[in-house]
């Protein structure tokens, strides 16, 4: 999206049409934000986003890049709230009030468009007086359908492992972890060796294995799991996964570039969407990840 495409996002929020009383209720230096509008030469910083998605409990990633939800779990949330809502008897604006949201913000999770976060989440059950995860359950009990990913199963043994070329590479694994959620990884230790088959790994030959922690890529990604990550393979792709270099370690997310930014999405509904500024960060993306092992 156009830069200046961010700036029609943010005046499109309640109460922007009065610069100062905008940033006074959303927290931000009012002269600092009024000559980044005024010039409109480039989007806001990362910072100054992710206040104004807090303040109005909206979509971060809609506010950076314009696109809404094609999630059927945002859909389903979306269409459990109005449910919901109308057999409280309440309007759009009854309910926003209750929930301390702008009924325009209320509506386009209403309508699946946003991701929505946990907290809010757990505040509208509240209000609703139901259970949280009676607006994750789907109508007819079937599965949520996740993403496919390909799964390898390594041996473990002790040192570099002697195999035949034409069979195996041995990858090797590091004795940290990379984060679906916040982790810290050293890459120079090895612990062990994964042993790929030829055929799943191709002509890939610059990759490392390392194992998952956290829960924002569940349920493709667990705890434990190992995944493998091809070093060479660095091109932003669709539904996508890639090991990304953040706040002094590696996560594991979906990756969409706007801009001068990073977004990096997870899969479970339950976790926030990250930004990486490149112009702080450059080069952040360590590699795809193509492929896991999962201890079952």
């Amino acid at each position: 999206m156009p830069k200046k495409q961010i700036w029609e996002r943010i005046g499109s929020l309640p109460g922007s049409n009065n610069l100062a009383e905008f940033c006074r209720g959303v927290g931000l230096d009012y002269e600092k934000f009024k000559k980044s509008h005024s010039r409109r030469n480039g989007p806001p910083d990362s910072v100054t986003l992710d206040k104004i998605a807090r303040h109005f409990r909206l979509d971060l990633g809609w506010l950076i890049t314009g696109t809404t939800s094609s999630s059927l779990l945002d859909q389903r949330i979306g269409k459990k709230l109005k449910l919901f809502r109308k057999k409280k008897g309440w309007s759009l604006e009854e309910m926003s009030k209750h929930v301390s949201l702008f009924p325009q913000v209320l509506k386009n999770y209403e309508n699946g468009n946003w991701v929505i976060s946990t907290t809010l989440l757990n505040d509208l059950a509240e209000k609703l007086n139901i259970p949280a995860n009676e607006l994750l359950k789907e109508q007819d009990n079937l599965p949520v359908q996740m993403p496919e990913l390909k799964i390898f199963q390594p041996n473990s043994i002790a040192g570099a492992p002697t195999i035949k070329e034409e069979d195996y590479v041995s990858i090797p694994l590091t004795n940290s972890a990379i984060a679906a959620g916040q982790p810290i990884i050293q890459e120079n230790n090895i612990e062990d060796y994964v042993l790929l088959h030829i055929r799943a790994a191709g002509k890939k030959q610059n990759m490392v294995a390392s194992r998952v922690e956290g829960d924002s890529m569940e349920p493709m990604l667990h705890s434990g799991d190992i995944v493998v990550i091809d070093r060479d393979d660095k091109k932003i792709v669709k539904k996508g996964i890639f090991a990304i270099f953040y706040d002094e370690g590696l996560t594991a997310k979906y990756v969409e570039s706007q801009e001068n930014l990073l977004i990096l999405r997870p899969i479970n509904p339950n976790s926030q969407l990250q930004i990486i500024n490149l112009n702080e960060h450059p080069d952040p993306i360590v590699g795809r990840i193509i492929g896991a092992w999962k201890e079952l």
